[in-house]
């Protein structure tokens, strides 16, 4: 699915406060299960790569655990505050101007980015060249193909429910996957798509997207 953004992107929701990484708060939990995922499917020692690393919890987590780790985000306040809260370094940039060492990282983190940019294939190019050969990219993104999303279509169609935005209206998300669509664009990337869960931060909802990929969020692995 992709939105009209001819009137523009909105990209300017962010966090700029420091977050602590060991409290029991519904984003950590989040955050300890995408770390979780990214240690079933690559070990450190080794490097990892943050694009648009939020509040920097999961590359907490990983340096603990024994990674490298390096983050990059969009707002330079934002990067800035980051680095000075965990004290690793977090670079302030988009992700096509971001130039880091090429083939250099084991892993590169992505989570609920790529629906925000106009040019997905880009940044999957992007993490590509930044992958060594053996590296993985992990990413977490909408499924446009959950349970949710099905019933609102349905609705749609039928009249029994519709959108209506304001004249001023700009979308945040620019681009939705299902499966499919996202291993067309991993195709075109020249990546494989490994892994495809659905997920939600409820332990038993979680089990259950898991099992029966149904879940409105998708966490992927991928590889060149």
């Amino acid at each position: 699915m992709v939105y009209d953004i001819s009137a523009g992107v909105s990209q300017e929701k962010y966090v700029l406060h420091a977050v602590d990484p060991e409290a029991d708060t519904r984003q950590n939990r989040g955050h300890r299960q995408t770390y979780a995922f990214i240690r079933r499917h690559a070990r450190p020692p080794g490097r990892m790569l943050d694009l648009g690393c939020g509040d920097g919890t999961v590359l907490w987590l990983a340096r603990a655990d024994g990674w490298e780790v390096e983050g990059v985000e969009l707002f330079p306040e934002h990067a800035a505050m980051v680095q000075r809260t965990h004290g690793f370094p977090v670079t302030a940039s988009d992700i096509d101007a971001y130039h880091g060492t090429p083939g250099g990282w084991d892993v590169v983190v992505l989570t609920h980015v790529l629906e925000h940019l106009p040019d997905p294939v880009g940044a999957l190019l992007k993490i590509r060249g930044l992958l060594k050969p053996a590296g993985v990219g992990v990413l977490e993104f909408p499924n446009i193909d959950a349970l949710d999303a099905r019933v609102r279509r349905v609705l749609d169609r039928t009249g029994m429910h519709r959108h209506r935005y304001a004249p001023t209206y700009k979308p945040g998300h620019v681009q939705e996957f299902c499966r499919a669509s996202f291993a067309l664009a991993c195709a075109r990337a020249g990546l494989e798509l490994l892994v495809w869960e659905t997920y939600a931060v409820n332990p038993l909802k979680y089990a259950l997207y898991r099992r029966w990929r149904i879940g409105n969020k998708a966490r992927v692995l991928v590889r060149s």
